[in-house]
């Protein structure tokens, strides 16, 4: 049951004037704080001993924005939170691995609704010709009109990317598949990994690295959210000079969550604000910069850089991005993970130090600032929270900081 929490900011205001506010204690003990990127921070709470199962879900949101309060009862230990920034839904997912064809999940909206609905793919998957037994899950993410799944199913003769989106306003499922590569095969198309790259207003950009010769760069295809492919393309990799890596998940992904890797990447594709962005590592010398460059009229021209402190060349590397609405977040991992901010009007990128892959709070990429602190991005001021507040059986503190 959704509870108003204006009384609740009436008596915070008694720090608010010192720019720090409080959460009363709840029944159970706050135990977590997640950013959902764009809409606001949630702090959770349960009975640690789970004896019971409840989780409460408090929303802290800007000083013009709505916050509200909401639960939750999980069958699972432990759930799992998709996100994407600003987006309508958050999901927190029972089961990532399918559990004899079926997730359990739980769909809330940014509005602090939260609906429940155990999904059964078996049916979807059938018509395509597979077990869902048969699939490797490699990412869940959410867009703006579903929650996607994809898979990879691999037998003697063809790879295959097969991707089941839900819905998310009636939670009908539609299986399609993206590709079929054929396993022998030494054409340049069949040795390329799926991925979603981002959206095209309401439908799904899938990409792949095209890895050799003249055809060296990415094949794109766009698919409405039931399946229906829209149009395909090639991306030329002409002007970038990335070196291998590995590309991994970052955020609150799937792909980040399974630590899922694909390697033998130069350069990992996005599509934001309406233009393909393209990013990796470039060496200059010794010297190694994750660069990122935006295409503009068929050219890739370079849009941003910033250096690579932990860079190893000894040591494996793992790219991974996450878009977000001022630009991209970049986790790089050499001989320690760091995370890098690349805004789209601004040519010199943010390194904004160590970070998780699955990360819970995106806005950290933003800010070198308050070091090992939980950050949200205001319209003006930073929302800080010392994460050595948790676990807490009573109230917990928030504080503001001007930009």
């Amino acid at each position: 049951m959704k509870k108003s929490l204006s009384i609740l900011f009436v008596l915070f205001s008694i720090s608010i004037s010192a720019q720090n506010f409080e959460i009363p204690a709840l029944k159970q003990p706050f135990y977590d704080i997640i950013e959902w990127k764009g809409i606001g921070s949630i702090v959770l709470s349960r009975d640690l001993t789970l004896t019971q199962k409840q989780v409460d879900l408090t929303m802290v949101a800007g000083d013009s924005k709505s916050a509200w309060q909401q639960v939750y009862n999980p069958m699972a230990k432990e759930t799992y939170f998709i996100s994407e920034d600003g987006g309508k839904y958050a999901y927190f997912l029972e089961n990532l691995e399918l559990n004899d064809g079926k997730v359990f999940i739980h769909q809330l909206s940014a509005a602090g609704n939260i609906k429940v609905m155990n999904l059964n793919f078996l049916m979807q998957i059938k018509r395509l010709g597979f077990s869902p037994a048969d699939l490797y899950l490699t990412d869940i993410i959410t867009t703006e009109k579903a929650l996607l799944w994809m898979f990879r199913h691999k037998d003697k003769e063809k790879l295959t990317t097969v991707a089941v989106s839900m819905t998310h306003h009636n939670f009908n499922l539609y299986a399609f598949v993206v590709s079929e590569n054929v396993v022998s095969s030494s054409k340049i198309e069949d040795q390329i990994s799926w991925y979603v790259a981002g959206e095209k207003g309401e439908n799904i950009l899938f990409a792949a690295r095209l890895h050799a010769g003249k055809e060296a760069g990415w094949k794109v295809k766009e698919y409405n959210p039931k399946g229906v492919m829209v149009s395909e393309q090639v991306l030329e990799q002409k002007g970038t000079n990335f070196i291998a890596h590995a590309r991994v998940g970052f955020g609150r992904r799937g792909s980040a969550l399974l630590k899922r890797s694909e390697p033998n990447e130069k350069g990992t594709l996005i599509y934001a604000k309406g233009s393909y962005y393209v990013g990796g590592i470039e060496m200059n010398g010794t010297t190694a910069n994750l660069v990122s460059y935006r295409m503009e009229e068929k050219v890739w021209k370079k849009a941003c850089e910033s250096p690579c402190a932990n860079f190893n060349a000894k040591k494996d590397l793992e790219v991974g991005c996450f878009g977000m609405s001022e630009g991209i977040g970049w986790y790089v991992n050499s001989a320690k993970p760091e995370g890098h901010f690349h805004s789209f009007t601004s040519g010199t990128g943010i390194v904004s130090g160590t970070i998780n892959q699955a990360t819970s709070n995106p806005s950290r990429l933003l800010t070198a600032e308050f070091p090992s602190k939980f950050v949200a991005e205001l319209d003006t001021k930073w929302l800080i929270f010392d994460v050595k507040q948790l676990p807490a059986k009573g109230n917990i503190t928030f504080e503001y900081r001007e930009k």
